[in-house]
C-alpha cells in the first residue's frame, strides 16, 4: 500500500520549520553601534585596546561573539566584533584593557640573548624597557575581577561617544 504525502503536510511542516527558525531571534542576538573614549585620569589613552566581552547567562556561558577596538590618539573607540561586524551585542559585557603594540615577548627574547643561550643582551633590554615606559599602567582595580572592572550593558540603541573613565587612585 503506497501513503502519499498531502500538500496539507508540506504546507505544516514548512510552517513549523519556518516558526522553529524564529523562535529565539531577537535584539539579544544583534548587534548595536558603540563608540566612546578611555581615559586615566582625565586624559585620553591612545593605543590601548577596549574589549566587550558578552557575561555568560544561566544556561548559555557563551552568548555571543567579543568586539574589541585600538584607541585613536585622542582615546576614541569604535567597537568591531570577532567577525568584522560594526558595534557590539545588545548584552551585558564585561570590559577589559590591553596595550595594543606592548610586545612582551620582546623583553623575555633580551633577556634570554641572541642565541638563547641566557645571556642577557644589555643593550636590547635597555631599548625594550624604553619601549615599555611609553606605556602607562592600567590601574589593576580595572582588570579582569577588579573592584572597578567595568560592566556595561549595550541597549539595542547602542552607545555613543561612551566615557570610561579610570583613575589611578
Amino acid at each position: 500500500m503506497k501513503k502519499q504525502i498531502s500538500s496539507f503536510s508540506i504546507l505544516f511542516l514548512a510552517g513549523l520549520f519556518s516558526i522553529s527558525t524564529l523562535v529565539g531571534c531577537g535584539d539579544s542576538g544583534s548587534n548595536a553601534p558603540v563608540s566612546g573614549v578611555v581615559t586615566l585620569d582625565g586624559n585620553p589613552l591612545s593605543g590601548i585596546r577596549v574589549t566587550f566581552y558578552p557575561e555568560p547567562a544561566t544556561g548559555n556561558s557563551a552568548p555571543g561573539p567579543y568586539s574589541t577596538a585600538v584607541t585613536d590618539s585622542e582615546g576614541k573607540f569604535s567597537l568591531v566584533d570577532r567577525y568584522d561586524n560594526p558595534g557590539a551585542m545588545v548584552w551585558k559585557h564585561k570590559v577589559e584593557f590591553e596595550w595594543d603594540e606592548l610586545d612582551e615577548s620582546a623583553l623575555s627574547d633580551a633577556m634570554e640573548g641572541a642565541d638563547g643561550d641566557g645571556s642577557a643582551d644589555r643593550a636590547a633590554v635597555k631599548a625594550v624597557l624604553a619601549q615599555q615606559k611609553k606605556f602607562q599602567k592600567i590601574p589593576e582595580n580595572y582588570g579582569e575581577g577588579g573592584a572597578q572592572q567595568f560592566v556595561v550593558v549595550v541597549p539595542a540603541g547602542g552607545l555613543e561617544s561612551y566615557s570610561l573613565e579610570m583613575t589611578s587612585k
